[in-house]
């Protein structure tokens, strides 16, 4: 800048009259500085402008929820003892087996062992499921979270800076949405075993009866007379 000022200022602000005496013209030299001052200002705002640009570059880092982290640990829990939950490989084939419907179910103790033992498991993993995800240390690291995103958004230092943070903040509504997704699973999952054990109950029920219906028939043999019913009469 001082070289711009010299050069400017050297070239102009005097020439030279007759007899070669050096003659000082002061309006040459006021629009020569004019001149000066005004490129000075055009490097210092193309001084800024690259300031402005590169700042617009700089990103300041993320705040990131592990929510993977999370989602493993509620698989791991719903899973909870003999629970009939969606992680099982054959969940059709296992389901058909526990509640077969309308089926004699044989020693009557041990299948309703089975039944309840799977229903109360099952509520189980899903109340775990919920606690999980609202016990206090998670609330805690979620309002850390949320404090870290609200801080960037506040002291955002460029239009990158800017924009990750709005990626950041879209992306941890797409995590909460993953979270409810879970909990809406675990819910359906609970709500389909306890319908299935009452309705498996039921209809276990109505067989045995109906069997034990079934197998109590004989045939009703009509009446000969004086004789009365012989013996033979109520033989199969």
């Amino acid at each position: 800048m001082t070289t711009v000022l010299l050069t400017v200022l050297s070239h102009g602000p005097s020439s030279y009259g007759q007899g070669g005496m050096m003659v000082f013209d002061p309006s040459n030299f006021a629009k020569n500085t004019i001149t000066a001052a005004q490129m000075i200002k055009q490097v210092i705002n193309s001084t800024k402008e690259v300031e402005l640009m590169l700042q617009n570059l700089m990103a300041t880092g993320g705040a990131w929820e592990e929510t993977l982290r999370l989602l493993r640990r509620l698989d791991e829990v719903v899973a909870t003892g003999e629970a009939l939950h969606y992680q099982l490989t054959h969940l059709d084939q296992t389901m058909h087996e526990r509640y077969p419907g309308y089926v004699n179910p044989g020693r009557w103790i041990p299948k309703y062992t089975q039944w309840t033992t799977t229903s109360l498991d099952t509520l189980r993993g899903t109340l775990n499921t919920v606690q999980e995800q609202l016990k206090e240390s998670e609330r805690a690291r979620e309002e850390t979270l949320l404090a870290a995103l609200k801080s960037k958004t506040e002291n955002a230092q460029g239009n990158l800076d800017v924009s990750q943070t709005g990626n950041m903040i879209d992306l941890q509504i797409i995590e909460e949405q993953r979270k409810i997704r879970h909990l809406l699973g675990a819910l359906i999952n609970a709500q389909n075993v306890a319908t299935a054990h009452q309705i498996n109950l039921q209809a276990s029920q109505e067989r045995v009866i109906d069997d034990w219906f079934e197998r109590s028939q004989i045939p009703v043999q009509p009446y000969r007379g004086t004789a009365g019913f012989g013996p033979d009469d109520y033989r199969h």
